[in-house]
């Protein structure tokens, strides 16, 4: 069975993300867990005891209506509704590390420059933070089907219990990989991570890219059809965190379609 944790403020982008997490999953056997943080953050402990009282059955009712308004359009999912006082980032990001959720499906809003810091900042900071596979999708997005899959990827390698969730997500699907690989060099060797890949039987594009990586990415998208997108993040050194962690993050609030991100 697969185990889902759905992150939800009862706005419409999170709530979208839970009908996609919903359709995404139809048809196999799937437990979603819908998890709503609610809680003040105060120095005064009195203060926020009473707040936290009136968030957290404020929190319960929308909850309750929520549950009910899914069951009876979904009858078939498994919901478990789940309330934590928290930060939000921790409490996600701590949930998807527990290894009790197969993915994380989480809605953001798109952004660009310093908004980027604000907007769509929760689903940034949970990719940062946690190893289970993160699908995120963009405000107002509907789920079609995936017949294809754009796996995008560079020269770093990965393992091949890296791209297992993709492989499940695949296989459920019946979806065809199209590896991309964009480069602003002409002699690139991506060979190891297509022998990672090869079950997948992937087809391979290469693209000439302008050197912003997301632009370049997302002028490929645009002009496909596919239904998602996935990357690897893998562990850098503080230096290349710095020159290099915009690509996987930045593609979070601005990437057309779903995007499905794997740790290495």
């Amino acid at each position: 069975m697969n185990k889902i944790l759905v992150p939800v403020d009862f706005s419409g982008t999170s709530l979208n993300a839970l009908s996609y997490a919903i359709q995404l999953f139809d048809g196999s056997p799937v437990e979603i867990t819908i998890l709503h943080v609610y809680g003040a953050r105060s120095n005064a402990a009195l203060l926020m005891k009473s707040i936290d009282s009136v968030l957290l059955k404020d929190a319960r009712n929308q909850m309750d209506e929520l549950m009910q308004k899914i069951q009876k359009e979904h009858p078939d999912v498994f919901l478990k509704p789940r309330l934590t006082n928290n930060y939000a980032i921790s409490a996600i990001a701590s949930s998807g590390n527990s290894g009790n959720y197969d993915f994380i499906v989480m809605g953001t809003k798109g952004a660009s420059g310093l908004k980027e810091v604000f907007i769509g900042s929760v689903a940034g900071g949970v990719i940062s933070k946690t190893t289970a596979p993160v699908i995120v999708v963009p405000e107002g997005y509907s789920f079609h089907p995936l017949d294809e899959i754009v796996f995008a990827i560079s020269n770093n390698n990965f393992s091949s219990e890296t791209v297992d969730p993709l492989r499940k997500i695949a296989a459920m699907h019946k979806s065809k990989i199209k590896v991309l690989h964009i480069s602003d060099k002409k002699t690139t060797d991506i060979q190891l991570a297509l022998n990672t890949i090869k079950d997948l039987n992937p087809s391979v594009t290469y693209a000439f890219g302008t050197g912003n990586t997301n632009r370049d990415l997302n002028d490929y998208l645009t002009k496909d059809h596919s239904g998602l997108l996935c990357l690897v993040r893998s562990k850098k050194g503080f230096f290349d965190r710095i020159l290099n962690e915009s690509v996987t993050l930045k593609q979070t609030f601005n990437s057309p379609i779903p995007l499905l991100m794997l740790h290495n």
